[in-house]
Parts: C-alpha cells; structure tokens; sequence
C-alpha cells in the first residue's frame, strides 16, 4: 500500500514532485522526453536501498500508488489494456490498491459547511462516524435514512481539485512523450490520457454512478437472481451517494458460501449469466466486477454493487462484433483478420489483415481440435491481446473494458466451480445476439438508416454548394500567406503577365501580317518580303524579350517588400 502523497502547494511543484517519484523508481525517461535519447525498457532497476531489486513492472506499480488517487486510477484503468502493455506490466498493475488513508468524519462533514450537502445530511436519522470503507477517493459510511439502512459514500474533501491538477499534468506529458518519442505517437497517448481523463472524472461523479445503477436496477428488475440497490436521490449529489444498504457473503468466499449451503454451481451460472445479458442484451455492462462487488445472499440471489465503471457498447461496435463472431466459429482466419483491423486502432500505420492472418490463424488454429469444454476464454483473450500489442493495434476502451469484463466473469466462474464451462453459458447468448442481428427487422432497420443518412447528405448538398457559391459572390475565399510566399507570388505574376503581354503582340502581329498578304495577294506581291521580313523582325524582337526577362527575374535578387496585414 502506498502513502499518499502530500498535495503540491502549485502546479509546478507537483510536476517536479511526479518526476522526482518517476526518478526515484527508474523511470525517468517518461518525465525526460525533450531530445534525450530513449534506451529500450530496463528489466531490472535498482531503487535507493541497493538491497532492493525489482522488475521495472513493479516499480511502475509503486510509483503511481506513491503518487496518490489520480495516478492509482490511471494505473487501474491501464490494467485493463493489454493491448498497450506487455502482460508483465498489466499484470502487476491489478495489484494497485486505492490508499485507505481514512478521513474523520468531522472533516468529511466540515468540507460541506455552506454547501447544500450540509442541509441534507440534516434527512439522515443517523450516520456512523467510523467508515466500512475508505478509497483514494471516497468512503463509505453506514447510516439509516427514514427508518431504511442505507450507506452514504462520501467525496473525500480536496480530491477533485487534486484529480483536475494531476490530470493536466498527465495531459501535457502525453503531449511531450508524442512529440519526442515514436512509441508514444504511435500509440497515441495523447487521446489515450484524455480518454483515462473523462472516465475518472465521471467516477468522481456520484450522479454518474448513481444513474448508471437506476439503470441496470430498470434491466433486471424482474430477474429473482440478481438485485441492483435502490439510490435515494433526495440525499444524492455529485458530492454524496446514497444507496439502499445490501449485505451477503463475499462471492470469492468459498467457506462461507459451503457453510451456508449455497449451490455454487447455479451461482456461476448465475453470475456470469448476468454479465453476459449486459453484454449482448442490453449492450451495457458493469466494467469492474471483481468478486469485492458481488454478495451472495441467503437464497444464493447475487447483490451487485459500484457502478462507478461501465462500458456502453455502440450500435456500430456491436455490428463490427458480428463477423468476428461467426469468423470465429466457422474458423474463417481471413474474415477474422478483417474484422480485428475494423475493431482496432492501427495509430496511423496502414496496417493490412494479411499481416495479422497468421498469427491469428495460429491462435484459431492452436484451439480448434479443443471441446468447448476445454477452451479457456480468458486465455485465448490473452494471446488476442498479445497479437495486437505486437502488431501496434488498440482497442476502443469500450472494446478493452468489454474483453477485461469477459475474463473476469469467466475467472470468477472457475474460482466458484472448478468444472465450470464458461463457454456453455455464453453460447446462447451470442447466437441469439447474432440472430437478432441479421433478421430480417435488424436488417431492415440498417437499410433504412443507411437510406436516411443517403438523404440527409442529398440534402445537405445543395445547401453546401450554395454556401460556398454566396462565399464566391461576395469576395471569394481569405487566402493567408507569409510575406516571402507572396514575394515569390509576386515575382511570378509578373513574369507570366509580361510573357502573356508579348505572345499577343507576337501573335497579333503575325496574325495581321498574314490577313494582309492573303486578302490582297497580287496587290502586296511586291511587299511581300518585306512584309514577311518585317513580321519576322518583330517576332524576333518579341522573343529575345521574352528569353532575355526569363534569364534576368532568375538572376535578379529576391526584392524585400514591407507588406502589411493581408
């Protein structure tokens, strides 16, 4: 467990404070990005006690819980991203905790005087002052509210400040590292800190989780075997949640679960039922449900708990889902191969799916002659992840959190019945998503957006053109140009004006010359000599000037011209 750290007096102080931690750790070339050279990825560090050696994974871990709540967030969320990490690093970063520095409740309470929490509180029959919980970013108190038990979680004071601070911080670093070193452009980790960005600010939204929880309460309302808790919105804001109190034995506490006679089997099936409805039912899902979220009560009914994490699958993500779906049971290499590159980031490198076929085909292949039985999900989504960090691909968040959500509920089944097969549970599921998704009334209903969206942009069409037709009429387009782009404009309408000038004295000239001669042949015979010489003359002259300009504009010096604003 980290201490947490003391908060910078100002934004600089942090900074240096952040890197002086980095350093400390061995990883300082994520703070020295401005020029330096940047050697390949250390294995072993060594920290300021010369007896203590250890795997730069680990010292990334104790860096970000040193570093306090912003950065154990991030270092939770990357966690989930094997496609960005090496599975060493993902790995030990799930170990991160949150710090459970606990606050008194006086300051808790103390943080809302003047605030309209502080009216509020006066709803409660009775709050406890000793917490059932503390994080890095709230804690959690029992209390009764008009005769109901309820827990009242509460945003520690200080913290969103600090998170706003730490999280520009992130952002400029991003910027850097993009800047200065390929890996991280490549990856693009400046909308990757803005991604990890919006989701802790949302976490640190109660309103946010307190939504998300009526929501999935609506979803399974009529399910016996799942309860979401009640939110009590007349004692919720941004600052506080409060939430129906729900007990139960910790879903990872076999004992427990064997004394009070729980089928543990059901449960699995049960559980990890659940999670696959969310995925391919209702495309929305609870993104973290390690067993310290899930209660078994008395009657083996499963009480899911902390919605501060969740994943929304889009309509054209759930779409793009579906030939990687059938490629993967029909064994399709080439159709899975195009529909991971449609699902993935490839960071502005044109990747093709030939490049991925056989290392694809291999992990297809290595599981084909398995029963379902056998197959280990989890696994295979390892070796998937491994494939797109290899090949420089990422995932949407939505796509990673999906992928973390899977191997969780697939562990967690084994954890509660060894003999469990994760795969019978979730085939149904899938083949009815995939049905749903290409009947007759789903396409249908693709084929009439995709006419609507056809006619929008008809329509839209002419209102364009006629924009850019007014913006012609009344003056054309403001062209901006530096004054030594313009000088060489400038060099260059002059020589073709005075090239255009002389070809049509030229050409009016022996056009004329020639309309003499011919209109009048036995009159001008006489003067035909001369005429024709005269005409030559002329173009000769005409095109000495022209030769002569060419060969003075490219020896004269570049004229320096005061211009003003254009």
């Amino acid at each position: 467990m980290g201490r947490l750290i003391s908060r910078a007096g100002s934004r600089t102080d942090r900074f240096l404070q952040i890197g002086d931690v980095f350093i400390r750790h061995g990883l300082g070339f994520l703070v020295e990005g401005l020029g330096a050279p940047i050697v390949g990825p250390l294995h072993r560090v060594r920290r300021s006690d010369p007896g203590e050696r250890l795997s730069q994974p680990q010292h990334l871990r104790m860096a970000l819980e040193e570093l306090g709540p912003t950065f154990i967030k991030v270092g939770q969320l990357i966690s989930t991203r094997q496609d960005l990490l090496p599975e060493a690093y993902t790995r030990e970063l799930r170990k991160l905790q949150d710090d459970a520095t606990v606050v008194p409740y006086s300051e808790l309470v103390e943080s809302l005087s003047g605030q309209p929490e502080e009216t509020m509180l006066e709803q409660f029959d009775s709050i406890d002052s000793s917490p059932l919980a503390s994080g890095s970013i709230g804690q959690v108190h029992a209390g009764v509210l008009n005769g109901q038990p309820v827990v009242v979680k509460f945003r520690k004071p200080g913290v969103l400040e600090e998170v706003h601070q730490d999280l520009e911080i992130i952002s400029d670093l991003a910027t850097l590292l993009s800047r200065y070193v390929p890996l991280a452009k490549q990856y693009d980790v400046v909308e990757l800190s803005a991604e990890f960005s919006k989701t802790l600010l949302e976490e640190l939204n109660y309103t946010t989780e307190a939504t998300n929880c009526d929501r999935f309460g609506s979803f399974f309302r009529d399910d016996p075997e799942l309860n979401i808790p009640r939110i009590y919105w007349e004692a919720t804001t941004s600052r506080i949640l409060t939430q129906e109190r729900v007990g139960g034995i910790k879903i990872s506490d076999i004992d427990a679960l064997d004394a009070h006679g729980v089928d543990r089997h059901r449960l699995a099936v049960n559980a990890t039922g659940a999670m696959c409805r969310m995925i391919f039912e209702f495309g929305v899902f609870h993104a973290d449900p390690h067993p310290g979220n899930l209660f078994v009560r008395p009657d083996g009914a499963i009480n899911l708990i902390d919605f501060g994490m969740c994943g929304e699958l889009s309509e054209d993500f759930r779409d793009s889902m579906l030939p990687l779906l059938l490629g993967v049971t029909t064994q399709n290499v080439k159709q899975c191969s195009r529909a991971v590159i449609r699902l993935t980031n490839a960071h502005g490198r044109n990747v093709t799916p030939q490049e991925i076929e056989q290392d694809l085909g291999r992990i297809i292949h290595q599981y084909a002659g398995q029963s379902l039985d056998d197959l280990n999900l989890g696994r295979v989504l390892t070796d998937v992840m491994t494939l797109l960090h290899r090949h420089q691909l990422s995932l949407p968040a939505e796509a990673a959190l999906l992928i973390r959500m899977i191997a969780t509920a697939e562990s967690l089944g084994e954890l509660l019945d060894p003999e469990f097969d994760f795969i019978a549970v979730l085939t149904p599921y899938a083949t009815a998503f995939v049905s749903r998704r290409i009947s007759a009334e789903a396409l249908l209903k693709r084929l009439t957006k995709i006419t609507r969206e056809t006619v929008d942009f008809g329509v839209e069409v002419p209102g364009s053109f006629r924009k850019i037709m007014g913006v012609i009429e009344n003056g054309g387009f403001d062209v901006h140009l530096r004054a030594d782009e313009l000088e060489e404009i400038i060099d260059r309408v002059e020589v073709v004006g005075n090239r255009l000038v002389a070809g049509a004295v030229l050409a009016a000239l022996v056009n004329g010359s020639a309309k003499i001669v011919s209109t009048q042949p036995e009159k001008y015979a006489t003067w035909k000599s001369l005429l024709v010489g005269g005409g030559a003359g002329g173009a000769g002259l005409l095109g000495g000037y022209l030769l002569s300009s060419a060969r003075l504009r490219i020896k004269r010096p570049k004229r320096r011209r005061r211009l003003g604003n254009l």
